[in-house]
């Protein structure tokens, strides 16, 4: 019997020993399904601060042209409706412009206006003491 118990104490002893070595046992604490989960919301983005510069668009720069011989009568153009891109595009009329010394012609075009409601400035030549002085169209 003696036998018995000291064989039984042996294996206790070898399976506490084989335990221990195995590591340890951690129990997980879940919450209760009744207990309230209370989550933290992510924290807020970093505020940006943006400096926005607003300017008035840069004026246009031009030469002003002036010439003594005033310029011919404008040339007599065909405009073909069918062509026009879009219901939105005005007719741009051709006019003279100078170019290398001389009078060109600059033929007229479809044009899509700039925002709603612009109107169109024709350029001209303005006649001015004892010349001509070129006036470029602009979108008002």
């Amino acid at each position: 019997m003696l036998r018995t118990f000291i064989s039984i104490a042996r294996m206790l002893g070898l399976a506490s020993l084989v335990w221990l070595l195995t590591g340890c046992i951690v129990e997980e604490r879940r919450p209760h399904p009744r207990e309230p989960v209370v989550v933290a919301p992510p924290p807020p983005p970093p505020v940006v601060r943006e400096t926005v510069v607003v300017a008035p668009p840069a004026p246009r720069v031009s030469a002003e042209i002036v010439i003594r011989e005033a310029p011919p009568p404008p040339r007599r153009e065909v405009i073909v409706e069918r062509e026009r891109p879009s219901a939105a595009h005005v007719w741009i009329k051709g006019y003279w412009g100078w170019r290398d010394g001389r009078h060109t012609w600059v033929a007229g075009h479809w044009e899509l206006p700039p925002r709603r409601g612009a109107v169109w400035i024709e350029p001209r030549w303005e006649h001015r003491g004892e010349g001509y002085v070129f006036v470029e169209g602009v979108w008002r």
